[in-house]
């Protein structure tokens, strides 16, 4: 019976400096792969940060699985006691039900991340240019990737920020309605501001400014950016310019007073300034609050979002898994089906020979009779035929696993299949 096999580490089960010995960049993968078909005639790899999977089609899970673990330790010149105490295995039903977990985004250590998809797809676009996918491989990969996009459109598993940054973002847009038209302006050119506008910059911000104590850093995070630097001493006049500021340094005084704020508001006419002060100790005076059309998020506000939004992704898992329970099922009758494809074709061929072999003999008997009404005798044993075997070979499309149908057809009527 095929099934599919699933062995691997990822971080869960596994600390970051054995994942590392593990994992397999993207130039590796041909050699690889085909070393690994020696295994696995259907075989991918699938290998990110957190994790490194073998997935193949096997006739016999158990055996297959060893074999991939003897190939996985081969391969990086492990002795077995260094990586097995971390290995899961996945044989049959569970392996593919792993794999759409996987896909969906309930499997990672961000909860509902959107990356992994793009991952399976390029482990699928690996195993194919090395030859190693086959019919199986390829319908479970695809439906793979079309569970993860239900998952996603269906449930909130990927919608709410989860990093402060990425909370920061979900702000300004709120803010705004949309990042299009918005200027940036970060203050500091430390990690979390460089995060925070990376990240408006790819959603759509029309503008980048950097300013910081020390030109130099300025100007190379401004380059990085795409933007341009922003003097220091003029970060008050340039808040009339700018309608979202990311604020990250390390000053123990207050970067923006409300004072400065206010100055500013008065010159924009109106229009809001969103405020995302990520420092500790603060950058932004929590006074600017009070200003009309100033929103202003520290580091706790962002981290409450956060916390409720991992709290609501949290929620959709059980979502999530009734998707994932769902698709493993119907790849699982699909499977069975192709279990009995072979059989049906010998049970349709032996009958057609039977039949024909039968009219064959009967109309030797009747030439007197036209060739219209052997045409319609021809007819009505080919429906006399697909009605009896109609009822056998829906039943083995819809067999369950362990009842033996297709054994019992091949005995019922003496099939020989290879």
């Amino acid at each position: 019976m095929t099934q599919i096999v699933a062995i691997g580490v990822n971080h869960r089960t596994a600390p970051v400096d054995v994942r590392e010995r593990l994992a397999l960049v993207p130039e590796e993968l041909p050699v690889a792969l085909k070393a690994l078909g020696r295994v696995a005639p259907e075989a991918a790899i699938l290998s990110t940060c957190n994790r490194t999977e073998l997935y193949a089609v096997a006739e016999d899970g158990e055996v297959t699985a060893d074999r991939l673990v003897e190939f996985l330790v081969a391969y990086h010149r492990l002795a077995p006691r260094e990586i097995e105490p971390f290995l899961y295995r996945h044989i049959g039903d569970e392996a593919v039900r792993h794999l759409f977990g996987v896909a969906s985004g309930i499997d990672s250590m961000i909860l509902g991340e959107t990356e992994i998809l793009g991952q399976v797809r390029a482990a699928l676009v690996a195993a194919s240019e090395a030859g190693q996918v086959g019919k199986v491989l390829s319908r479970l990969i695809h439906r793979a990737l079309n569970t993860g996009r239900k998952a996603r459109s269906q449930t909130g598993i990927s919608r709410h920020a989860l990093s402060v940054s990425h909370a920061g973002v979900q702000m300004a847009r709120q803010v705004f309605g949309g990042l299009e038209r918005c200027r940036v302006l970060v203050i500091s050119a430390g990690e979390a501001g460089k995060i925070t506008a990376k990240i408006l910059r790819d959603s759509g911000a029309r503008e980048i400014g950097v300013a910081n104590r020390t030109k130099d850093r300025a100007a190379a995070l401004a380059r990085e950016l795409g933007g341009r630097t922003v003097d220091f001493d003029a970060i008050g006049p340039a808040l009339v310019d700018f309608d979202i500021v990311i604020s990250a340094t390390a000053s123990a005084q207050y970067v923006l007073p409300a004072g400065v704020v206010a100055q500013a508001m008065d010159r924009r006419a109106g229009r809001p300034l969103c405020l995302i002060d990520i420092a500790v100790p603060r950058d932004i005076d929590p006074d600017s609050r009070r200003i009309p059309n100033v929103f202003l998020y520290d580091i706790d506000d962002l981290e409450s979002i956060a916390m409720t939004n991992r709290d609501q992704r949290q929620r959709e898992v059980g979502k999530v898994q009734q998707i994932v329970d769902e698709e493993t099922r119907r790849f699982a009758a699909w499977l069975d089906g192709l279990e009995a494809v072979p059989i049906i074709s010998s049970l349709r061929g032996k009958a057609d020979r039977i039949r024909r072999r039968e009219l064959d003999t009967t109309l030797r008997k009747l030439q007197h009779l036209p060739e219209e009404d052997r045409a319609r005798i021809e007819v009505l044993t080919k429906a006399i035929t697909r009605k009896l075997l109609h009822d056998p070979i829906i039943a083995l499309k819809n067999q369950e696993k362990g009842k033996g149908s297709i054994e019992t057809v091949r005995e019922l009527f003496g099939l020989d299949v290879d």
